[in-house]
């Protein structure tokens, strides 16, 4: 069962046995819903505004070994980062040095990025909007994005943001994106003259007391309580180069003091770190839908809480890289909550910190139940889509915009590739279905593959080769910019073609072909070496062994490489992939490729010094030969794949 770390409670400053009853429970509960879920750890804090009421760990920072978590634990937050950033920047428009209405182009005047409906669309992006994500940003940039394993450079990640494309008007619509935030985490790094994490650090996380709590990557790896993230069976990685959107480490016990900051309205222990005003234009979702009760507002997810009287809920999440984390606030109730794992395929914890704060409001013999009960009945209101909203007059729009058809368009459609992976070789999952182009009763579609799932677009050709979505994202199928929702695209065959399957076919009935005969062969000489009174040399002897053995070797290899591609097409398609931080047994498969490659020429190679040595009393074997060949197309093939690599 999972272990728990002592509890930590300092506040109500009365004893309050309802309070008591719900912690209870969940601190004999949690370890259980951790096993159920297989969450390794998990650390919380739940928040009055006067102090901690609990904060706790659970469970180990790795599922096999590691330490015991505890409230002070790190844990990657992903984009709970952004509430951060958004403060951030709103201590620096009230310290003068930033402006939220004004173009970004102030303080990036170098920066650049597409669109479709108007022209230089970057000269109209503010700070408000890539907080509020109403600028148009797709999710994903190029370089640095959440399907690469390497940790880029944060500035080659914000130079990649201006090849991507924008999905509506600026400000017109709201689109959940990363790019806005590491776009504002690149202006503080301008106005500040010092990198981004210790901006935040010297503005935010100081003076909060947030000590353990670190955008700095070198930090990060020097912690030694630091929880490491689980992602099925990959390692996931440790950096982040979306710093802004994603990029924040830190434990229950620093986000406690944060969540006090948040219900004291940027004050917090007498010290006031934001001015209040500030703190309400965060809370408040920005234009089109200006002052709406539920919506994103400047890096917070503002909703109505239906469980608790329809008052006003502030939250913000964050899960990828083997963690999931929520934290939750209510202003109105000066109660907050936040729920940290390493683990990324469960959802624990919404359910834990939801459920709190549900219990404890419930519990009638709480205080938070009797401030729920003092406050006046609020009406509920319609929540809307928290990743996507689109302008009203998008598809009039993107329609106005459309290329006339004719037979030239026709015919550049047909010469489009049909299938697609996005990302880059080496970093792309082989068993996600791959996206497909394609014309049904002449309109263009895209079954785009995303996470694992197929989602159908209908497209609208707006320039010879560039195409608009439904849902306003841009698939670019021009020669050298082939791109989707900001990822390279790369064209794939959906599997190895017809003859190369001849070919892995080939290879397959070779090596069975030699392992079958093989036996019968060493039986022969056998027998034929007890009748002759010759002593064979001693050279020759050595080397047929060699061959007999490197021979056996790479047949059984190429089965298992031809199987491994029969069971998984795609693999063929994506490229090698031993650096992500797979099981060793699977990491050590993905290297047969490289095995069959060395095989192939060590193969080949003895046969040629055989023949010349004359190892056998006539001519090379016509089976060893047919072997060695197949082995080397078959390996000239796999690399041709991008199948061949090393790496651990």
């Amino acid at each position: 069962m999972t272990s728990a770390a002592a509890p930590v409670r300092t506040a109500p400053p009365r004893e309050d046995s309802g309070v008591d009853a719900v912690i209870a429970r969940y601190r004999s509960t949690i370890p259980h819903l951790m096993d159920e879920a297989n969450v390794p750890g998990l650390s919380l804090a739940v928040v009055d505004g006067d102090g901690v009421v609990w904060q706790q760990g659970f469970g180990t920072t790795e599922r096999h070994g590691g330490t015991p978590v505890t409230a002070d634990t790190i844990f990657s937050v992903q984009s709970m980062s952004k509430v951060f950033t958004a403060t951030a920047v709103m201590q620096a428009v009230e310290a003068g040095r930033l402006d939220l209405d004004v173009p970004i182009t102030t303080y990036l005047p170098d920066f650049t990025v597409h669109s479709a409906f108007e022209a230089h669309p970057e000269r109209r992006i503010t700070l408000r909007m890539l907080l509020g994500c109403t600028a148009g940003f797709t999710h994903e940039a190029p370089v640095g994005n959440n399907y690469e394993p390497e940790a880029h450079a944060f500035r080659a990640h914000v130079r990649s943001i201006s090849v991507t494309w924008l999905r509506f008007p600026v400000g017109t619509g709201y689109a959940y994106s990363n790019l806005g935030f590491d776009l504002a985490a690149s202006i503080l790094e301008q106005v500040s003259d010092k990198p981004f994490p210790d901006v935040v650090h010297d503005s935010l996380l100081a003076p909060l007391g947030m000590g353990r709590s670190t955008f700095d990557r070198a930090r990060v790896h020097a912690a030694d309580n630091r929880a490491i993230g689980h992602s099925g069976s990959v390692r996931p990685p440790v950096d982040s180069p979306m710093m802004g959107a994603g990029g924040l480490w830190a434990s229950a016990a620093d986000l406690a003091r944060f969540l006090r900051f948040q219900l004291g309205a940027g004050t917090v222990d007498g010290r006031a770190l934001l001015d209040r005003t500030l703190m309400e234009q965060m809370r408040t979702v920005p234009a089109p839908r200006a002052g709406a009760p539920a919506g994103y507002a400047l890096g917070v997810a503002r909703s109505v809480w239906r469980q608790g009287g329809y008052l006003d809920l502030f939250s913000h999440g964050g899960g990828g890289n083997g963690f999931l984390s929520d934290m939750y606030w209510v202003p109105d109730l000066q109660l907050g909550v936040v729920v940290l794992t390493n683990a990324d395929d469960h959802d624990l914890q919404s359910t834990i910190a939801l459920g709190l704060l549900h219990d404890l409001v419930t519990e009638p013999r709480s205080v938070y139940h009797d401030r729920l009960l003092a406050l006046p009945a609020r009406e509920d209101v319609p929540e809307p889509d928290g990743r996507f909203v689109a302008p009203p007059l998008l598809p009039a729009l993107v329609d106005d915009l459309a290329v006339p058809y004719s037979r030239q368009q026709a015919e550049r459609w047909a010469a489009y590739p049909e299938y697609y992976r996005a990302g880059r070789r080496g970093a792309m999952d082989p068993t996600d279905p791959p996206s497909r182009f394609y014309v049904q009763y002449g309109v263009p579609h895209f079954d785009a593959g995303e996470d694992g799932t197929i989602v159908r677009h209908r497209l609208t050709e707006v320039r010879p080769g560039l195409f608009i979505a439904d849902d306003g994202e841009t698939l670019d199928l021009r020669a050298g910019s082939r791109q989707w929702r900001g990822l390279h695209l790369h064209p794939v065959t959906n599997g190895p073609l017809t003859w190369q399957w001849a070919l892995l076919a080939v290879a397959a009935t070779a090596a069975a072909g030699w392992l079958l005969v093989a036996p019968f062969v060493w039986r022969r000489r056998v027998r034929a070496g007890r009748t002759t009174t010759a002593d064979p040399p001693i050279e020759g002897r050595l080397g047929r062994r060699h061959v007999a053995t490197v021979a056996t070797t790479a047949a059984v290899v190429a089965l298992a490489v031809v199987v491994a591609i029969r069971l998984l097409p795609a693999l063929v398609e994506v490229g090698f992939l031993g650096q992500f931080g797979f099981p060793l047994g699977f990491r050590l498969a993905l290297h047969l490729p490289l095995l069959e490659l060395a095989l192939a020429v060590a193969l080949a190679g003895l046969l040629t010094v055989g023949a010349v040595r004359h190892w056998w009393t006539q001519r090379v074997r016509a089976h060893d030969a047919a072997l060695a060949v197949t082995l080397v197309a078959l390996a000239a093939q796999l690399a041709a794949w991008h199948l061949v690599g090393w790496g651990f």
